[in-house]
């Protein structure tokens, strides 16, 4: 019945210590094996979620749906690039109100703050107005420790950009417990893309699953024909799924894939 299962990266399929259990590996191979699409779909840049590309068929979902990228022919499938103007006065804003910024472009992330880096991450050293003339930025991460800070921020987004903020969080950078947003263009979402990539295989909606667990993984859990949210995940994603696994350190994903695979 179910032909594609689409699988948020962060608290879902990886446990507490950021890893992919054995049972879940496992559950993710006969599931492959047994010709159902398997397809991450995160929040990350690519750069970042590339390391799991293994526990994907083929194509991954990145920056909540802002990118798609074909594994296989390693080419973008897709990229919704956002307008320079308004991305350069968020930097600049974020510049004056100590905030960190990252953006997401091709295949790399620049942060405007080296204490910040990961280990995937680039140091913004060039300037900004050179920088978006070279690339094409697709998604933001806005992050600081005061919660206050950020809602301002959400604010003017919400009244002087055509940006969406698509998704709010606590982000852990370098030990420091952050408040984080991603922004996007509008109407991008995880949703959109599963349905503009089940489009693109020829897989009906009715036939796919989707697990998750934070808001930014709403969209796509409506939209399946089987929307499974995590043990672990908010409330509001538990209030509009049709099935509540059990969390990331209890093999809920891996749980998920059996029963689909018992359906088929």
């Amino acid at each position: 019945m179910y032909k594609a299962v689409f699988i948020d990266i962060d608290k879902t399929l990886l446990d507490g210590n950021g890893e992919v259990t054995q049972a879940t590996a496992n559950a993710i191979e006969r599931a492959q094996k047994k010709g159902i699409h398997v397809l991450l779909i995160s929040g990350r840049s690519r750069m970042s979620a590339i390391k799991f590309q293994e526990f994907s068929s083929r194509y991954m979902v990145n920056c909540n749906g802002a990118d798609i990228y074909d594994t296989e022919k390693k080419e973008t499938l897709y990229q919704s690039a956002m307008e320079p103007k308004s991305c350069k006065k968020l930097y600049e804003m974020a510049q004056k109100e100590d905030m960190v910024i990252k953006l997401d472009f091709g295949l790399a992330r620049a942060v405007n703050k080296p204490a910040y880096l990961e280990s995937y991450e680039i140091e913004l050293t060039e300037n900004i107005d050179d920088f978006l003339k070279n690339n094409k930025v697709i998604q933001i991460a806005v992050c600081n420790e005061s919660l206050e800070k950020i809602e301002n921020l959400k604010k003017y987004i919400k009244e002087n950009t055509i940006f969406e903020v698509i998704n709010q969080f606590i982000w852990e950078v370098n030990g420091k417990v952050m408040q984080a947003i991603h922004i996007t263009n509008t109407g991008i979402s995880k949703g959109n893309a599963m349905a503009g990539l089940c489009k693109f295989l020829g897989i009906d909606l009715s036939q796919t699953v989707a697990i998750g667990d934070k808001i930014n993984d709403i969209s796509m859990i409506k939209m399946a024909g089987f929307g499974v949210a995590m043990g672990n995940a908010t409330k509001e994603v538990k209030q509009i799924a049709d099935f509540v696994t059990t969390s990331n350190e209890e093999d809920g994903v891996a749980k998920v894939l059996e029963k689909v695979l018992e359906e088929k």
